[in-house]
């Protein structure tokens, strides 16, 4: 296996995202507009039963459960249709002239599948940090839930340690087992969290760095939409608020301004998914060798 070449990589998944922005919005406009819907209603229905579920209503707490499951069903879908026919178009099977594209195939159940098993284990590995920084840290004679400071004593210093590499340890396993999944999928009989993980060794910290410099771009669109939304609505006062205002109050604010911030969520969607699985699949060429990966983006023009 080839290193991931990073600048290389993030240049052409930039490339990706500015040259084919056209076919991105003809793949992911749909199965985004399904998830920003799912979303919507998720939350609607909250709202609209938030004094039920307040009094600790069982029927309409099991209710909005099965409506939120099923919310996060159709995104996991939706992301998995947009992943599929973004990396299948950047490993050159591609999709030129797209107006509307929603595939469900045996590709893309492949890929829904492979996604869920890639959030339970990743949720699974993040308590097993917890575990593991709890057990150091009460052998070390400092329960985590004291709230006592801790002082610089070898056994707490080790315990702190040991709790910063479990949680290193976990993001590292986390980041290898899902850099690879769309292109594995799309390209391999066998693909999946195994295969990502396989092709990341020897690649993780240069992974990272790719996914850094693709992805925070949109966490700081998403935290600055969030800010601008709650300033407007709440003013200069939210500076004077207590913690426990705010959170009420901007909840408030982003339950009256949910259907734009849904809209605002859903064009970062498309182009967060066409800008990193453009990547993934970019690195992935250059993982397995295959040279012609730089041309991925303008190829079938000449």
């Amino acid at each position: 296996m080839h290193k991931i070449p990073v600048g290389q990589t993030i240049t052409t998944a930039y490339r990706f995202l500015f040259t084919e922005i056209g076919t991105i919005l003809g793949i992911c406009w749909f199965p985004a507009l399904l998830s920003s819907l799912a979303s919507y209603f998720t939350y609607l229905y909250a709202a609209l039963h938030q004094a039920d579920m307040a009094d600790g209503d069982v029927q309409i707490r099991l209710s909005y459960l099965f409506v939120t499951l099923i919310g996060l069903a159709v995104t996991i879908f939706a992301a998995s249709v947009m992943a599929v026919a973004i990396t299948r178009h950047v490993l050159g099977r591609r999709a030129t002239g797209v107006v509307a594209y929603f595939a469900i195939g045996p590709m893309e159940w492949r890929m829904f599948t492979a996604t869920i098993r890639y959030i339970a284990g990743s949720a699974a590995l993040l308590i097993l940090a917890v575990i593991v920084a709890d057990v150091a840290f009460r052998i070390a004679g400092v329960p985590v839930d004291s709230g006592s400071p801790i002082r610089a004593t070898a056994p707490e210093i080790i315990a702190a340690l040991i709790a910063w590499f479990a949680f290193i340890g976990a993001v590292v396993v986390i980041l290898r087992m899902g850099f690879f999944i769309p292109p594995t999928i799309v390209a391999e009989n066998h693909g999946g969290l195994r295969r990502s993980f396989e092709l990341t060794g020897g690649n993780v910290l240069r992974a990272i760095a790719v996914i850094a410099v693709l992805g925070i771009p949109f966490l700081m669109l998403l935290f600055g939409g969030e800010f601008v939304l709650i300033r407007s609505a709440l003013g200069p006062a939210m500076y004077a608020m207590t913690p426990a205002e705010f959170v009420q109050r901007a909840g408030e604010a982003m339950q009256d301004k949910l259907l734009p911030w849904e809209a605002f969520t859903g064009v970062i969607f498309v182009l967060a998914s066409g800008l990193i699985y453009g990547g993934a699949a970019v690195a992935y060429r250059a993982t397995i060798g295959d040279d012609s990966f730089t041309l991925t983006v303008r190829a079938d023009r000449t």
